[in-house]
């Protein structure tokens, strides 16, 4: 009789997670929480001015805090997934969303060096991790079931770029008009408002995941973990995608850390420059719909290679072009297009070649090469514009990275 109604339980609780309105309210919610991570995580540049001007330090000096962050979120990827393992998606949730407001609200009180490393270099960007694709995607993986996950994931990234075209703007105008110190009090508000979202939706992950397997082992995951990380490195595949996505990273803190105040450099004023960045975030979205159709009808090495090679040729624009007002439009629209168009790829090439299962984990290392390169970039554009360079070099420094990802790219084994 207990067998009977623990079946009829079950089967009750897995038509509501498969009920469609319930499904669209918490892809919803996750999208929204991601754009909201996004738009923060992707504009520390609009930032970097109004934290120079607050904290007295240089313009090095902030790129470098920056730079850290973009590290740390890269390198506390694996981690965060192992402590998701160990106790839920939602418990990681709510310390992102802690983590991230106590950053945000501590940053306008950090007044030298090393305080600003503590709150905007660490706290913060640690924080984002608990609310990057990943952990979303593995929460709500149970609830939606593994058949809509894929193209679910495919709106979780392209809702990123929502997030990125509505915060650009509206952060830039926010610190015109109150200031860098009222603008993060006012940007940690709508995370704390995400709790109630994390506690639902951890709520639904564990009953769905109980529906599905009740007795599932926990001492597999330890040991599988070790496994599939040997198994990785070991495979000449993997070690591409790690060249390619460490190039990847590169690429990206340019757009994040200097680009706006590139071109503000320029003479282009700041409304407009923070308007560009609005256009990046709709490309973005584009770019990572076209290389995930793409990546269905040609071989995904071939997309993601030719990804990178793009990537030279914007390089060189930035070196060679008249710099204007629909220069900047262009250019950023052409960087949005490649800018996280390489994840639909890359996660499927990891996929194919690993198995589904694996790929959260071995896409969380991978984020850790990307990060790194991340970090060089923010770093050394600082200390180009420090020593009167510009950012001519950073361009060069980005197309030979570009041109080498490009190879390593196209040299993938593809797994039918």
């Amino acid at each position: 009789m207990d067998g009977r109604k623990l079946l009829m339980r079950s089967q009750v609780q897995s038509r509501k997670k498969n009920h469609p309105i319930q499904v669209l309210v918490v892809v919803a919610s996750v999208c929204v929480v991601f754009a909201m991570m996004q738009g923060v995580h992707d504009n520390y540049g609009i930032m970097l001015n109004g934290l120079v001007e607050r904290t007295g330090l240089d313009y090095a000096s902030v790129s470098f805090v920056i730079g850290v962050g973009a590290l740390l979120y890269g390198v506390a990827q694996p981690f965060i997934g192992m402590l998701a393992l160990k106790k839920s998606n939602s418990f990681v949730m709510l310390l992102g969303i802690a983590l991230i407001a106590a950053g945000l609200l501590l940053t306008p009180f950090s007044r030298n060096f090393f305080a600003l490393l503590i709150s905007f270099g660490i706290i913060l960007p640690v924080g984002t991790t608990g609310l990057a694709s990943g952990i979303l995607m593995s929460a709500i993986t149970p609830i939606v079931g593994e058949r809509r996950s894929v193209l679910i994931s495919g709106f979780l990234q392209a809702s990123a770029g929502v997030g990125d075209a509505l915060m650009a703007p509206g952060m830039e105008r926010l610190i015109a008009w109150h200031g860098i110190a009222m603008t993060m009090i006012i940007l940690a508000v709508p995370f704390l408002v995400m709790i109630p979202i994390a506690l639902w939706i951890g709520k639904l992950d564990r009953q769905a995941e109980l529906t599905r397997n009740p007795e599932k082992p926990d001492s597999q995951k330890e040991q599988s973990l070790r496994t599939i990380l040997s198994e990785a490195f070991r495979d000449r595949n993997y070690r591409l995608i790690l060249i390619g996505f460490g190039t990847c990273g590169f690429n990206m803190s340019i757009i994040e850390s200097h680009l706006f105040s590139q071109y503000v450099s320029y003479g282009i004023p700041g409304n407009l420059s923070s308007l560009t960045l609005t256009v990046y975030g709709i490309t973005t979205m584009l770019g990572a719909i076209l290389t995930g159709y793409l990546g269905t009808r040609f071989k995904m090495k071939n997309v993601l290679g030719t990804v990178y090679a793009v990537r030279v040729l914007i390089s060189l624009g930035f070196l060679l072009l008249p710099k204007s007002v629909l220069f900047a439009f262009v250019m950023t629209g052409l960087l949005g297009v490649t800018g996280d168009s390489t994840v639909p790829p890359t996660m499927g090439t990891i996929s194919r070649t690993f198995g589904a299962k694996k790929m959260p984990v071995l896409y969380g290392f991978a984020l850790v090469g990307h990060q790194i390169g991340a970090f060089a970039s923010a770093a050394l554009g600082g200390q180009f514009v420090k020593a009167g360079l510009g950012y001519a070099p950073l361009w060069i420094v980005n197309m030979i990275l570009a041109a080498a990802a490009a190879a390593a790219s196209y040299r993938i084994r593809e797994v039918s």
